[in-house]
């Protein structure tokens, strides 16, 4: 289950830099459970982790298949589950847990806790729990509940804080005894366009639908404005491009007076709305096809000189 749950994550678009992290951890994992089963010592390491990222990145799944990693290396534990049991995967944020009543916020967070024993606890947009308004006070004392389960559940339960970079900064500052008990930060960039069309194309495979090149052109043009825009989602993105895509291809379909089994699977051009403004011309593609090849060549010679400077480090010149 865990080689499985590590192919499912490489098979990702993208987050080569998470995908090494993540591997990096688990095969950590793995030879420190080699090493106590020998009776050697191990570094004591919390199970926690921190994913900083945009929303639409992929936190959530790779949380999932972490967490599904874990369990069946058996770093995860628990007496209420056998194996045939899914793993047990509870995601929360501030709303579902702070609560006007004295008591009940700190309640509520230790069911989840329970809820989650043998599992990942996933909370979203951690940082909601340390801010200005009038739950600030409950906020803090979710939080040291927290710090208290993340300890008394270290063996049971995988807690997975995520949310934007900075503002992950702050919430982990929020409790002297909150930073130290997340062993590892990942963080996952932002798409690339290639990226997203790649997850496009899986999202239009799953729901049984093809795509011509006309709308694959306008889909990666469409994708290299909204990359540019504030609020831009990522995979959410897309799939909100392809949930408008659908409904345009319906529209244009239900005109038809005897539609084929193609004319309802195939995506054209037309079903991508696209305003005059939104459409790149050749000379922008071109201009941005030459920055991205700008910034590989200066990490390839980056590269070279890092590599070059080891060489002549470890031969002693």
């Amino acid at each position: 289950m865990a080689i499985a749950a590590l192919k499912q994550l490489g098979e990702l678009p993208g987050m080569i830099n998470v995908k090494m992290q993540v591997e990096q951890i688990i095969q950590l994992k793995k030879i420190s459970k080699l090493r106590e089963q020998h009776g050697l010592k191990n570094q004591s390491q919390s199970n926690h982790l921190v994913f900083t990222g945009n929303p639409g990145t992929g936190k959530t799944t790779a949380a999932r298949l972490i967490g599904e990693a874990f369990a069946a290396l058996g770093i995860l534990k628990s007496s209420d589950l056998d194996d045939s049991d899914d793993l047990p995967f509870v995601e929360i944020h501030h709303a579902d847990v702070i609560s006007k009543y004295v008591g009940d916020s700190e309640k509520t967070i230790k069911a989840k806790f329970n809820q989650a024993r043998g599992g990942v606890l996933f909370i979203d947009e951690a940082y909601a729990f340390v801010g200005g308004d009038q739950t600030h006070k409950t906020g803090e004392k979710v939080i040291a509940s927290i710090v208290q389960l993340m300890e008394d559940l270290r063996d049971e339960v995988m807690v997975i804080a995520a949310g934007y970079s900075r503002e992950m900064d702050d919430f982990l500052d929020s409790n002297p005894g909150l930073r130290s008990r997340f062993s590892n930060t990942v963080n996952f960039p932002d798409y690339s366009v290639p990226d997203m069309i790649q997850i496009a194309q899986k999202m239009l495979f799953d729901q049984e639908y093809q795509a011509d090149n006309d709308y694959m052109n306008s889909l990666a043009n469409r994708l290299w404005l909204e990359k540019d825009k504030k609020g831009f989602g990522n995979a959410r993105t897309v799939r909100n491009i392809i949930e408008e895509s659908i409904r345009m291809h319906s529209v244009r379909i239900s005109q038809l007076d005897a539609p084929t089994r193609e004319d309802l699977i195939l995506l054209m051009g037309i079903d991508l709305q696209l305003n005059v403004q939104d459409t790149l011309s050749e000379k922008e593609k071109l201009q941005k096809a030459m920055s991205q090849i700008q910034a590989r060549l200066l990490e390839f010679e980056l590269r070279e000189i890092v590599t070059k400077s080891s060489n002549r480090t470890f031969s002693g010149s």
